[in-house]
């Protein structure tokens, strides 16, 4: 059983970082129907950007957190207005395609600018706290309290906010929200900074959990859209966080028990599995249109 509860607490962090990573894309799904597979590299812009103000100009690391969240959410809106944009109701296909191209690039830009070979940022807390039987490093608790802050801030934005009212109003029906005075593309452009300005704070936080290479987003990107196709394309944000925290368990277990080169075939197989026996998701939908936010 301690071995068993050691294994779930080892996944918090990594199940922190796959909560903002689906967060994020989740939020601009939703709200602008892009399936964005280039949301990996937001990731891996926010390590790498973490990477560069705190270890190679030396500053803060709350500092260098904060600049590469901002750096990564202007990212996210500079492309949502020169890329996304032009693809707004041409069908997901070209959309897909477009956003597959635009990561290899950004992997690329990442590789070039900074290398392949791993690279760590020192973590800003040291220590380790006993919980009972479980050990968990101090910097892992501080993920966690970070993870849940802004998954609540999130949650604020969305239900609570007048922004988030425009929100929801352009995902349940673009054209009602349109007519009703909501800037379309002001708040697209505000909602995928949003989006990827979350998976630069969780690359930003696990730079410090472990090494960096340029193709790290990959993972958590699939762990994302797995995440979305579980709860239907639709439901609410803390669907998300609970699937992103389930997903990480899984890997965990799975890389304990079995085999770490077996993480994400679990995951896979059991997605399948899900799927064959509720291909509608896990979010029951009230009519033919699928739910938003």
């Amino acid at each position: 059983m301690d071995v068993l509860l050691q294994q779930i607490a080892n996944a918090l962090v990594l199940g922190g970082a796959y909560v903002l990573v689906a967060l994020g894309l989740f939020l601009i799904f939703s709200v602008l129907d892009i399936p964005n597979f280039a949301h990996g590299e937001m990731y891996a812009a926010g390590a790498y950007l973490q990477y560069l103000f705190a270890v190679q100009l030396g500053l803060p690391f709350v500092v260098a957190l904060a600049a590469a969240i901002v750096l990564t959410a202007l990212l996210g809106m500079a492309l949502e207005r020169s890329v996304f944009r032009r693809f707004q109701g041409v069908g997901l296909f070209p959309v897909l395609i477009a956003s597959l191209a635009l990561g290899i690039v950004l992997q690329q830009v990442i590789a070039l600018v900074w290398g392949t070979n791993p690279v760590t940022v020192p973590a800003p807390v040291e220590g380790v706290t006993a919980l009972g039987p479980v050990l968990i490093s101090n910097y892992r608790l501080v993920v966690v309290g970070v993870v849940l802050v802004a998954a609540a801030a999130m949650a604020w934005l969305v239900y609570r906010s007048a922004f988030g009212k425009q929100l929801r109003a352009l995902a349940q029906n673009r054209s009602l929200a349109e007519l009703a005075g909501v800037r379309v593309g002001r708040v697209g452009t505000i909602t995928f900074g949003i989006g990827s300005g979350l998976a630069g704070l969780a690359g930003g936080l696990l730079a410090a959990a472990g090494p960096m290479n340029p193709y790290m987003g990959f993972h958590p990107m699939l762990v994302a859209f797995v995440v979305l196709v579980v709860m239907g394309g639709g439901g609410r944000l803390s669907a998300a966080v609970a699937g992103g925290l389930a997903v990480a368990v899984i890997e965990t277990l799975t890389a304990g028990y079995l085999s770490n080169a077996l993480r994400l075939a679990v995951v896979f197989v059991a997605l399948v599995v899900f799927l064959v026996w509720r291909p509608e998701g896990a979010v029951r939908q009230v009519s033919a249109e699928r739910a938003r936010l």
